[in-house]
């Protein structure tokens, strides 16, 4: 597990992803597009923004919640790109760069994910008193 947050991996590209998305909405931001756009940045943020979330929750059921609300979070913001594409909003460079980048988060908050499930698994395994041998049957 990370030290710290910031030696995080997932967290740190959901930072990246999240600044990417201000870098290239800020330029290709219009007045008529701002609600949209708006949007999009806070999605961005969220995503990091749980992440960081449920690193500082003590219990698994808290963390396993925010790690999912972060991956609903990748999914909106998925959809809202394509909507954003859909429109002309969006070039198809950015657009491609920026998807990338989710799927990337996406599949670094799955594994995870499973790292968290496997590593409490294996501490519930440790706590588990050892079972007793069965008595040999006599004949």
């Amino acid at each position: 597990m990370a030290g710290s947050l910031r030696d995080l991996k997932v967290w740190q590209e959901a930072v990246a992803l999240g600044g990417e998305v201000l870098r290239v909405v800020r330029h290709s931001a219009r007045r008529e597009t701002k609600t949209a756009t708006d949007a999009l940045i806070i999605t961005a943020l969220a995503i990091a923004s749980h992440i960081a979330d449920g690193y500082g929750r003590y219990t698994a059921p808290e963390q396993r919640q925010l790690y999912r609300a972060a991956k609903r979070e990748l999914l909106r913001l998925e959809t809202q790109l394509a909507i954003l594409r859909h429109a002309d909003l969006l070039s198809l460079a950015a657009h491609g760069d920026l998807l990338k980048r989710t799927h990337h988060v996406a599949r670094l908050l799955a594994g995870y994910i499973v790292y968290l499930e496997r590593q409490r698994a294996s501490e519930d395994e440790d706590l588990t008193p050892p079972k007793a041998p069965a008595a040999a049957a006599t004949a």
